[in-house]
């Protein structure tokens, strides 16, 4: 990607300036594109590549994040750990403080009981509620504190879940809709899920 590891995006004159001739040349073509397109509101390639800094927020990459989807019909949440991706506009991320607290944060937005307490604020399609979105936050979802034993013991849950999650054995090249319902199927026949939402509801109820 055209950006360096400190999160400055590149155009093609700024790829020119520190000589990476290759990117230069690439970025000149997908410019001349770009403007004789018209697309972006009078914007430059790389303001829309970096509309909000939804790019350079990135770096340095996050040696930890947690990242979720906006939409679909049931909320998916994982846990990235040492890894270099770069977070697509579909996805939410935050970098949290520890990995007790990217768990904790993943059992509550994949569980059952945190998207029917959502589901009067999501948008309504053919298929029903969709969009997550922001609406999440409209839970009151405490702050994640490590001498808290109920937040321990969902990150706990969390941490076994990823457990049983790893060992599921996928069909070869299963869509990722398959994929998300033989996991979620393994969480359930070992109880992990039904435990997970029940500590969520104590979780939200005492906030």
């Amino acid at each position: 990607m055209p950006i360096t590891p400190t999160g400055l995006v590149l155009d093609s004159e700024a790829a020119a300036n520190r000589g990476f001739a290759g990117l230069h040349g690439w970025m000149r073509k997908a410019e001349a594109a770009w403007g004789a397109n018209g697309e972006g509101e009078g914007m430059t390639l790389t303001e829309n590549w970096n509309h909000y800094n939804k790019l350079s927020s990135q770096f340095p990459i996050a040696p930890l994040r947690i990242v979720y989807a906006k939409s679909g019909t049931l909320p998916a949440a994982c846990v990235l750990a040492k890894s270099g991706a770069v977070i697509d506009h579909m996805l939410y991320w935050t970098a949290p403080a520890s990995g007790d607290e990217a768990r904790y944060l993943a059992a509550i937005l994949n569980s059952e009981t945190a998207r029917q307490r959502i589901a009067q604020y999501q948008s309504r399609g053919q298929w029903g509620a969709r969009h997550f979105d922001k609406v999440i936050f409209n839970l009151r979802i405490p702050r994640f504190d490590s001498a808290d034993g109920l937040h321990g013991t969902l990150a706990d849950a969390a941490s076994e879940a990823e457990h049983v999650a790893a060992g599921v054995e996928l069909p070869e090249a299963a869509l990722f809709q398959r994929a998300r319902r033989v996991v979620r199927t393994a969480l359930a026949e070992a109880g992990l899920s039904q435990r997970i939402d029940a500590l969520v509801a104590r979780l939200l109820d005492a906030g």
